[in-house]
């Protein structure tokens, strides 16, 4: 697997990814901890993951249209150079203390956008650099960059943000009234933050134009020729649900994702860095840890998975659903006992099931999948994983502005009930297709 860095194409296109992953673990933590900063509310700050998240996730097709019409490499500089110029501007504008909250919406909004445009062009950019025979090593290799960009991003985010870190000390704020007074105390580290961030994204777009991708063949399809264009689309996706909920461990698989996507993620990204506000003076870097904590603990897991074999096909579900009771219930654990060592300890834990079993399902899921629909069954699965967050974010958000610590509770509680179900569901060991009730 490590040959492939000898191949200066590769090592290229690596570099600049590695750059971007960790540019967009930066912005990852920045933009909410602003949005935090400046106003107190939990409410807001879930919705400018959802500013960023709705976009990037509804627009995801039109940058896949994008990228067949020119190619990857094209679009993944174009959106890098976007990133790079909005994450600058909101670094000045903070700078010359001018920024306000719509404007912090409306450059969220527009890194969103950005997005949807870079992710289909970097998970299709790979053939064009690598061989056949070399494809899964490459697809590992950007895979444990990923992790490694949560572990390494959110750290990177917090010291930039909290500046020098004597040690981390307890003390409850109120959000509320300590809003204002709270972001000027942070305004200089932010100002940082996004402008590091800006140059993460020019490092990608610098790399990115030294990489010399071959053309593929792609032969003009006779679909789009036809004049059947919603209509055949809709069919499509049709027959993609229909064969997901025809199937009883990927459509109890599914519904789990869904559920534990819905109500875990927006507890990380929206409920965690309140909680971290409220409990410590340096909350900005402890947020960061509990972060890479959870990243560390995927990278791992990615790791293990492509070490040690999963459970067997009819097992699989049951076993992983077991697995992610726990990371369900450590959103309870880390209410009821504060230290953030703990935190990280449990997020750790419950990132390398989730990695472990994440890579695990999406091979029985491809495996199990007719070649013809698996491209609509992926997405399906992308959706469950990436297009409810930012829904989730919204509405979670104003819950964690009532009462962060009960939501947190909620939430795992929920969890912990859906993962017991599937898991004690005799339905969930059902591998193949079940014909419908007349």
């Amino acid at each position: 697997m490590l040959k492939l860095f000898k191949d200066r194409n590769f090592s290229l296109f690596w570099f600049g990814e590695m750059v971007s992953v960790v540019g967009d673990h930066i912005s990852l933590l920045a933009f909410p901890w602003l949005v935090l900063q400046m106003t107190g509310s939990a409410a807001l700050t879930g919705l400018v993951f959802a500013a960023q998240g709705v976009p990037r996730a509804f627009l995801m097709l039109a940058g896949g249209i994008l990228v067949d019409r020119t190619t990857p490499k094209a679009v993944m500089i174009g959106s890098n150079a976007l990133r790079m110029l909005l994450v600058m501007t909101l670094a000045y504008m903070i700078t010359q203390d001018i920024v306000d909250i719509v404007m912090v919406f409306v450059m969220a909004f527009a890194f969103g956008v950005a997005d949807a445009f870079f992710y289909p062009a970097s998970t299709s950019i790979l053939p064009s650099i690598v061989s056949e025979d070399q494809l899964t090593a490459g697809n590992a290799i950007v895979q444990t960059t990923l992790h490694l960009g949560m572990t390494v991003g959110p750290v990177v985010a917090g010291l930039i943000i909290a500046g020098e870190v004597s040690g981390v000390s307890h003390q409850r704020l109120d959000i509320a009234a300590e809003g204002i007074s709270s972001y000027h105390r942070d305004r200089d580290g932010l100002a940082r933050a996004f402008f590091v961030d800006g140059l993460t994204f020019a490092l990608s777009l610098i790399s990115l134009m030294f990489v010399k991708p071959r053309s593929l063949c792609t032969q003009d399809g006779e679909e789009g020729e036809n004049g059947e264009g919603k209509s055949s689309l809709m069919g499509e996706a049709r027959e993609a649900l229909a064969w997901v909920w025809s199937v009883p461990a990927v459509r109890l698989g599914f519904i789990g994702m869904a559920v534990i996507h819905f109500f875990f993620m927006p507890m990380i990204y929206v409920a965690l860095p309140v909680l971290a506000n409220e409990r410590f003076v340096e909350g900005a870097y402890v947020y960061g840890l509990e972060m890479a904590a959870y990243g560390g603990g995927a990278f791992l897991g990615a790791a293990m998975a492509g070490l040690i074999a999963g459970p067997g096909d009819k097992n699989l579900v049951p076993i992983m659903y077991w697995f992610n009771v726990f990371g369900a219930a450590s959103l309870t654990l880390v209410i009821l006992y504060e230290p953030y060592w703990w935190a990280m300890l449990l997020f750790s834990i419950a990132g390398l099931f989730d990695a472990f079993f994440w890579v695990h399902f999406t091979t029985w899921l491809q495996k199990r999948t007719p070649g013809k629909i698996l491209g609509r069954v992926m997405s399906l699965l992308m959706f469950m994983s990436l297009g409810l967050v930012p829904i989730a974010d919204a509405l979670m958000g104003f819950a964690i502005e009532w009462n962060v610590d009960w939501t947190m509770i909620g939430s795992s509680v929920v969890m912990v009930v859906c993962c017991i179900w599937i898991a004690l569901n005799p339905q969930a060991r059902v591998v193949e297709q079940v014909a419908p009730k007349s």
